[in-house]
């Protein structure tokens, strides 16, 4: 997507699908939290769970690690087909007049991608939701810390959506994406190590 934004002249244009998908994406990861979190209330205040969130943090932050040194900046969920079918549509939406239809397909393409490769960003996500709930506080401190996260992940896309908008190179892009990779994979190793050795940290 970020490859093909860069080929648009029309900056109207750019900031219009940028904007739109972004938006879209916050409310879609927040949606996304939320049920975690309900969830985990669900759950209760359970040794297993924090068990359970501390082997798969380790787990994904190895694999973020892994990437990283690596070198990989893709999601690899879904095969070849699959992220051909998404680029065409992708391609097909910007190379639409600026109409309401556009809006329209712009934020049904957030939902949808965001749904599939949900699973690349999981980590963070399910520990930070698994620790809230077991934080006691009020309803809206619960939503508002969500809301937080949800706007400062939401961060890494504006920076990379704005990079292409001002028509940077995509590599500058790919080298965030990578040191993203590797702080994010140090986060969640040492996220792994309190929730398995001292969970009380967190509360």
């Amino acid at each position: 997507m970020i490859g093909l934004i860069l080929e648009i002249k029309d900056r109207r244009k750019i900031w219009t699908i940028v904007g739109t998908f972004i938006a879209a994406s916050g409310i879609l990861y927040f949606l996304f939290m939320t049920v975690w979190f309900n969830a985990f209330q669900l759950m209760g205040q359970v040794v297993w769970i924090q068990r359970l969130l501390g082997v798969g943090a380790l787990y994904m932050g190895y694999a973020s690690l892994r990437d990283y040194w690596k070198g990989h900046v893709d999601c690899e969920v879904g095969d070849l087909k699959s992220k051909a079918k998404t680029r065409d549509k992708i391609k097909e939406i910007i190379e639409a007049p600026m109409n309401w239809a556009l809006f329209i397909s712009v934020v049904g393409l957030a939902f949808t991608v965001n749904a599939i490769e949900f699973a690349c960003s999981l980590g963070l996500p399910a520990v930070f939701t698994g620790v809230l709930a077991q934080a006691d506080l009020s309803t809206w401190a619960y939503y508002g810390y969500i809301g937080l996260y949800d706007f400062f992940f939401m961060l890494d896309d504006i920076v990379i959506f704005s990079l292409a908008a001002f028509a940077v190179d995509k590599f500058v892009g790919d080298k965030y994406v990578k040191y993203c990779k590797l702080l994010g994979g140090i986060v969640l190793v040492l996220l792994a190590v309190i929730l398995l050795v001292a969970p009380e940290v967190l509360r």
